[in-house]
């Protein structure tokens, strides 16, 4: 038996959870979760307070013009013009994260990081490289040899950079291409979103300053269409790349496997990246709609490429869970339903219509799945004995729950009563009196 102290060091060493226990309030005071978050708040805060502040004051460029400011309002209806692509996709990628899901907060650091910190970092940088390359006029960046040169460059490196954080503090929880990716999405998105909100902004702002536009709405309603809509999926689609990679070099033992997997998917990512840029700098617009098939075609592969991870883990999660029925740990049924993409998501469904049993449901699909990955990571080699104890506390917290969640896909449904004002007042029928004759 180690000591503690030991025991502790172990799991940091494997990259497991230590054991927590007290109230909830201290459990969130002392969790990594919480003070990343906060950090990122801050950091982030900060940064939309400095690109505010470059974009709303007058600028006086080197040739005599004056670039003026974007108004506060601009940016508010730029805003909402933006906000539904960001929804949209954003659902999208935290539903992919289906088996094993992440904490919440990290969900909202990525999306903070590639929406405050990558877009401020870009902007500052893809400027200085705009008056590098000799870019002339009132917006050096979106010159098209900085958009071509730099810009893939800065924005993969500064997008992806939350991804190598947390493989370096969390790599016990990121073990498949189906966390990293939504991790990869919402930086993306986040990215995207800020970024729009500044194409529109400063499209609005040009054309109300342009005595020829009568229309000014309706002409940034085309950049609208143009960068909400038919290319939305650039930012999330070349940033996956680099996603893809990392996952590989994550699960390898190989170190020069670890290195140049993520090397080579961010290169792809660039390189993806420089290609759509260019084509949207030099190309016409009605002579670029074969790319956006072409480009369409890729979202198609990868679409593809994601089913097939989604097969894979399915039976990746039964094998591990079939593990410890040999050993006894497990119920029989328990692979089966714990790795279903629809049976999963029937447990909580029947539990909806019992709200007591939903925190113990929700609570044993998730301990099921990281056992599983768990048992994978060390028969990979990837965690050494200290992981026995991690799946004991598992295993005891799966007995826990067991009593009170739905275990079984084909439970019936148990509809709860009826309010009281909703049920059907019937009088009471009196039984009859007999009737007492005389004789």
């Amino acid at each position: 038996m180690l000591t503690p102290k030991l025991e502790r060091r172990a799991r940091a060493l494997n990259g497991l959870p230590r054991r927590r226990s007290g109230p909830l309030w201290k459990r969130v005071l002392t969790s990594g979760y919480t003070w990343g978050l906060l950090a990122i708040a801050i950091l982030s805060l900060l940064a939309l307070v400095d690109m505010y502040a470059m974009m709303h004051r007058d600028i006086e460029l080197p040739d005599g013009s004056i670039a003026y400011g974007i108004p506060r309002e601009i940016f508010v209806q730029a805003a909402k013009w933006a906000w539904p692509t960001a929804l949209v996709w954003s659902a999208l990628f935290i539903w992919l994260d289906r088996f094993r899901t992440l904490n919440i907060s990290l969900y909202v650091m990525a999306f903070l990081w590639g929406g405050c910190l990558s877009t401020w970092f870009s902007m500052h940088v893809n400027s200085w490289a705009g008056e590098r390359m000799g870019v002339t006029g009132q917006d050096p960046d979106t010159g098209a040899r900085a958009a071509i040169f730099s810009a893939p460059f800065v924005e993969e490196i500064s997008k992806v950079t939350i991804l190598f954080g947390l493989a370096l503090f969390i790599r016990y929880r990121l073990v498949s291409s189906l966390q990293l990716i939504p991790l990869a999405g919402l930086s993306a998105i986040g990215f995207a979103f800020v970024e729009n909100i500044v194409y529109y902004a400063r499209a609005y702002n040009y054309a109300t300053q342009v005595p020829g536009i009568e229309d000014p709405i309706g002409e940034v309603m085309q950049l609208v269409m143009l960068r909400g809509v038919y290319t939305s999926f650039g930012h999330p689609l070349f940033t996956s790349m680099t996603a893809f990679g990392l996952v590989v070099g994550l699960r390898h033992r190989s170190k020069l496997v670890r290195v140049c997997a993520p090397l080579a998917g961010f290169c792809f990512s660039a390189l993806g990246h420089m290609i759509f840029n260019g084509i949207a700098s030099t190309v016409p617009l009605e002579q670029s709609k074969i790319y956006w098939f072409m480009a369409l075609g890729v979202v198609l592969m990868i679409l593809i490429m994601l089913i097939g991870h989604l097969i894979t883990e399915m039976r990746r999660i039964r094998a591990r869970l079939t593990d410890y029925v040999r050993t006894g740990w497990l119920l029989p049924d328990d692979p089966k339903t714990y790795s279903g993409p629809f049976t999963r998501p029937r447990l909580v469904f029947i539990s909806l219509f019992q709200p007591s049993r939903v925190p113990a449901t929700w609570r044993m699909i998730g301990t099921m799945t990281e056992l599983a990955y768990l048992r994978d990571a060390m028969v990979r080699g990837l965690v050494d004995e200290a992981g026995n104890d991690r799946a004991r506390d598992l295993v005891d917290a799966i007995n826990a729950d067991r009593a009170v969640a739905v275990t079984r896909a084909s439970e019936p449904i148990v509809l709860p009563p009826l309010p009281k004002f909703l049920r059907r007042h019937r009088t009471p029928q009196l039984a009859p009196v007999p009737v007492r004759t005389h004789r």
